[in-house]
């Protein structure tokens, strides 16, 4: 049979043991903390979208003149986040324009990715983290969906509840 470790070989394996544990937390911390700045961005981009897009739901419904498209533009918001335009037409005309203003106001991706942050949901590529695609259904419904550092879907609900502190990018 072997023999029983010594005190000091016990004592120095628990050491190195400990380290290892600590230099793995600290790696763990560190890498959660830049996704963390990294998610910040991506929120941001989400969010300062459907700021936009609830400016012109404010817009709209002050110069509503039925109550037929008051109950058709608050359903869109509070059901969706998204905005009903009126007609297919503006509705294009208001993700191009949201698209390029989104883009010149913040030109680089907020997780440093080559190309832009907003897109239109129709031109989203296969992988798209860090990016918000601005697009359209049921015709003239405008709408916007964000993406994690994943590529993930993010919640416009929570998203526009609980704003971000900053674009880290």
């Amino acid at each position: 049979m072997t023999e029983r470790p010594s005190a000091s070989a016990r004592l120095r394996f628990a050491w190195i043991l400990g380290l290892v544990i600590i230099a793995y937390g600290a790696l763990a911390i560190a890498l959660s903390v830049h996704v963390i700045d990294q998610q910040s961005g991506a929120r941001a981009d989400l969010y300062v979208t459907l700021q936009a897009l609830d400016q012109l739901h404010q817009e709209a419904l002050s110069q509503a003149t039925t109550d037929q498209e008051r109950q058709a533009m608050e359903a869109a918001w509070h059901n969706e986040r998204a905005f009903a335009a009126a007609s297919p037409l503006q509705a294009r005309h208001i993700v191009q324009t949201l698209i390029s203003r989104l883009n010149q106001e913040y030109p680089t991706n907020a997780c440093g990715r080559r190309g832009p942050s907003f897109v239109a949901a129709s031109a989203l590529p296969a992988r798209h983290p860090c990016m918000v695609a601005i697009g359209i259904r049921k015709g003239h419904i405008v709408d916007a969906t964000g993406y994690d550092t994943q590529g993930i879907a993010m919640d416009n609900f929570y998203e526009y509840l609980y704003a971000p502190v900053g674009r880290s990018g």
